[in-house]
């Protein structure tokens, strides 16, 4: 169950943080998604093809270990880009609605809003092409992750990208209830 004033908080400040990040660094980006902690705040993070090759060289990444790595959000330089300018109005919504909540109304229902508010955004972009169309749109992946992982972003994932080799290469570092035990 989303908040239809969250999703259009959520789209705007994903929405200006994206096109902010593609305007600052001209790169071939591959994967944007929002993120979602114990914060209660989400943010961005976002990888392209240049900068998972300088992390790479820089951060002296194993080669066994890249291909978790090209989808590790925390790692990415990108992370949490443009926080401060682009999700102050999403700050003070969320702001607003947990001052009347309990600590336990707000890590459970409130925490499923959040995150289905996200996802609804998201998939609005999509549908206004924010990604790209037809091939193009093949070639981003898109989801709502959280940390810790919930073991859901493969779902998700599948909701919001169309099938492509890129999703599947995805999917196939998603982390799973499998991996848990």
């Amino acid at each position: 169950m989303y908040d239809e004033k969250l999703v259009t908080a959520f789209a705007t400040a994903f929405k200006n943080s994206v096109n902010s990040l593609k305007k600052e660094h001209d790169e071939k980006f591959y994967y944007f998604a929002f993120i979602f902690d114990e914060g209660m705040y989400p943010y961005i993070s976002a990888w392209s093809y240049e900068a998972y090759e300088r992390s790479i060289v820089d951060d002296e990444v194993a080669e066994a270990d890249r291909g978790w790595w090209k989808w590790d959000y925390a790692d990415s330089p990108y992370c949490a880009y443009g926080y401060d300018e682009y999700f102050a109005e999403a700050g003070k919504l969320l702001g607003e609605r947990a001052e009347n909540m309990s600590e336990d109304e707000l890590y459970d229902v409130e925490w499923y809003v959040r995150m289905d508010s996200m996802e609804e955004a998201l998939k609005r972009l999509g549908s206004e092409g924010f990604f790209g169309t037809g091939k193009d749109r093949e070639q981003i992946i898109v989801n709502v992750e959280q940390a810790p992982p919930d073991c859901k972003e493969r779902e998700r994932a599948l909701r919001l990208n169309p099938p492509s080799a890129l999703l599947d290469e995805y999917l196939e570092n998603c982390e799973t209830e499998e991996d848990e035990d």
